[in-house]
């Protein structure tokens, strides 16, 4: 045994212990005649969690992508599943019909798109459950070849980036083809109860945990003493050399894709008889599925396994606690535990996930930062003033669409400096705008301050929960940074937002006054001397617009200062960035703060803008649509964040789109996801990249009709050529 594996052998010795001494001791002072009830209860959560957990190792030891789809893709075969054993349907992916624009203006049907393949009455449990995986092992094969082997070189941004997208796109799908109740499966494993240990449990329990013991161990074997998986690990520490020896990486991370999809897809169908499905159960228990893998560094089966197991046997013990003691102030523990978890594998391992040996690397999106000349700035004030002109004077319905894009553009601006600029993934913005807008209801509406100390007061609570929510960031980066973000996301939500308190509810939701100073009131329904009076008003929209052009020039400033380029030095090369003197750690705290404030005032124009609002729109969901939209649109620009606007739910694009083209309102999301894969496996700059490219070319073959020479502007700074 080597030093390495030494360390991580009294490493998962410890945690171990501790956990079973917690258990053992907190189940003692609770009740020691119940003891084990919680821990067997705690067997069937802990198993979902362990199984999630493999199929993310799996996934990542081929291929080094951390896939946070891959809850979504348990839950699409699962449902593939119970549509074939209720109904005989197997479901055809949700297309829109190109043609619906000319059948709604003519009020004919030319042909229907198909939803489902009658494949006769309902099905056996046995042919459901092979075609069912097989059905995955398809997904695996797509995702392989179609999206991560695009990808294997890209920066980690892209990857998380593109298994947000299949989250996103399965998802919709589901809700699409499905609905969004929850379905029921008939079992699988015998489910009568039985008496263990003085506990009455069902008896499926056991052979779901048997079930996961079993794969387990059949993948450790596979892995550690197989042909493929002594080729798998040998390309994850050196692509090249193994490549050299004559492996082929394209193959085992092929194979390793489809085990991934097809485990996911057989642990759902197990699970389902005793959960019962809904369209984002398994991406809920992700975050803890990710903890588990992390604690295993992702490369461990067995230990991911068992922290998955003792994660859900801790999450019991603690229901049980929370029921026993009620004298026991409710600070949110439990709901906290992925979070925890995910904390303590930070602080254990450092950087939790092992360094791969790829053969090249490509740099993020480059961060542009365009000339300001005459032309530019005529055309932000038209931009501007076509702004103004919609949210003042258009019908109700494009004036709200452009609040909407207009909020979405200072949500977006949150990703650009911590993501475009920094490098760094988070995925808690939504919960920071949370607290914002959670904040400014307290200050405003309950203390009774005005707004002008109200507001500033909220938004400084955004940029302290961020700093705190930061700190893992001066450790680790990347995929890891982005699991640790959405896990503090979760956090802030089932701790604060649905309980009463200062950052949570007053009842059942939030009350915020409209905004105000000087006396003069211009909240969505507050009297305005301009425009048709029907809500939102214009002066809402003037304020929300004002708001958002300060955001925008105060991030091109940022992105011009020596602040942004040494955020940049530190996106392109950390050590390097310490060497020429930059503080990194400063440096990165301070950009958290920036993005976290852009985030709470997004969170409490929200606020202003609904009036009366609960914690549901503020989720982790929420935050991972904030980034495919913010990266679909441009992540690392303010013209990528403007276009990004646009594109939010409801936004001026949207409602565009719907009023004159065509109605894409169920598909949103679905299309979203779908085009979020795209742009991350195809053109990584997002739609204002691309504009602007080909906007360069053409202004470049004007010039050299002219006798010019070409514009260099799109040229990359020096810190950005570094970026490699």
């Amino acid at each position: 045994m080597t030093l390495g594996d030494r360390s991580r052998a009294e490493t998962v010795a410890l945690f171990g212990l501790g956990a079973v001494l917690l258990v053992w001791i907190i189940g003692a002072l609770v009740d020691s005649s119940v003891y084990f009830q919680p821990i067997l209860f705690g067997l069937g959560t802990g198993a979902i969690i362990a199984a999630i957990a493999l199929g993310l190792v799996v996934a990542y030891r081929a291929s080094g992508v951390i896939n946070f789809g891959h809850g979504a893709i348990a839950t699409y075969i699962t449902y593939v599943y119970v549509s074939l054993t209720d109904t005989g349907e197997y479901p055809v992916p949700p297309l829109p019909n190109p043609v619906a624009p000319i059948e709604a203006i003519f009020n004919v049907e030319i042909f229907d798109l198909p939803t489902m393949i009658d494949l006769g009455d309902a099905m056996g449990t046995g042919m459901a459950v092979i075609i069912s995986l097989a059905t995955a092992a398809l997904l695996g094969l797509i995702a392989h070849y179609a999206i991560f082997r695009p990808l294997r070189y890209a920066p980690v941004l892209a990857k998380v980036v593109a298994s947000v997208g299949i989250m996103l796109f399965l998802q919709a799908a589901v809700v699409l083809r499905f609905g969004a109740r929850a379905k029921s499966a008939d079992p699988i494993f015998p489910n009568d109860p039985v008496d263990f240990l003085g506990v009455r449990v069902n008896q499926d329990r056991f052979w779901l945990l048997g079930t996961v013991a079993v794969v387990t161990l059949v993948l450790w074997l596979l892995f550690r003493y197989t042909r493929f998986g002594i080729a798998t690990r040998a390309s994850a520490e050196n692509e090249r050399f193994t490549t050299l020896l004559g492996f082929n990486a394209d193959y085992q991370a092929g194979v390793s894709w489809v085990l991934s999809t097809v485990l996911a897809g057989m642990m759902g169908i197990l699970v389902a008889p005793v959960t019962g499905v809904t369209p984002n159960l398994f991406t809920v228990l992700l975050i803890s599925s990710l903890a588990a893998a992390l604690l295993g560094k992702m490369s461990s089966f067995v230990v991911a396994a068992a922290a998955g197991m003792a994660l859900g046997i801790l999450d019991q013990q603690l229901f049980r606690i929370e029921f026993e003691w009620e004298w026991l102030p409710d600070i949110g523990i439990r709901r906290a535990l992925p979070f925890i978890a995910v904390a303590l594998a930070m602080v254990i391992r450092g950087e939790a996930l092992p360094s791969r040996g790829a053969v090249i690397a490509a740099r993020l999106p480059a961060a542009f930062a365009p000339r300001i000349t005459r032309w530019r700035v005529t055309g932000y004030v038209l931009l501007v003033a076509a702004s103004f002109v919609v949210s003042v004077f258009a019908p109700f319905q494009f004036r709200g669409a452009m609040v909407n894009s207009m909020i979405g553009v200072v949500f977006a601006l949150s990703l650009v400096v911590v993501t475009g600029y920094l490098g760094q993934i988070s995925l808690m913005q939504m919960a920071l705008a949370g607290i914002g807008a959670f904040a400014v209801g307290s200050f405003g509406t309950a203390a009774g301050m005005p707004m002008l100390i109200a507001m500033p007061l909220a938004l400084v609570c955004g940029v302290l929960f961020g700093l705190v929510a930061s700190l893992p960031s001066l450790r680790t980066r990347g995929a890891s940074l982005a699991v640790v973000t959405l896990a503090s996301g979760l956090a802030i939500e089932e701790i604060f937002f649905k309980r009463s308190g200062w950052f949570g509810l007053d009842r059942t939701n939030k009350s915020s006054d409209p905004p105000e100073i000087l006396g003069i009131e211009f909240g969505p329904s507050s009297d305005f001397f301009l425009g048709d009076g029907k809500i939102p008003t214009g002066g809402f929209g003037i304020f929300v617009l004002v708001i958002t052009v300060i955001s925008c020039v105060a991030v091109m400033r940022l992105r011009r200062s020596r602040l942004g380029e040494q955020m940049l030095a530190v996106r392109a090369n950390e050590r390097a960035a310490a060497a020429a003197g930059v503080n990194v750690a400063a440096i990165k705290l301070t950009a958290f703060g920036i993005s976290s404030l852009f985030a709470a005032l997004g969170g409490v124009l929200t606020a202003y803008k609904l009036g009366t609002y609960s914690g549901a729109l503020f989720g982790i969901f929420a935050s991972l649509t904030i980034l495919a939209f913010a990266y679909l649109g441009g992540i690392s620009t303010v013209g990528g964040a403007v276009t990004a606007g646009t594109l939010f739910t409801e936004g001026i694009g949207v409602v565009i789109t719907n009023e004159w083209f065509v109605d894409v309102g169920p598909y949103t999301a679905y299309v979203a996801g779908f085009f979020l894969i795209a742009t991350a496996v195809y053109n990584n700059e997002g739609i204002d990249g691309f504009q602007r490219k080909q906007f360069h070319h053409v202004v470049n073959w004007a010039r050299a009709k002219r006798g010019l020479g070409p514009l260099d502007e799109l040229a990359p700074t020096a810190v950005e050529v570094a970026d490699v």
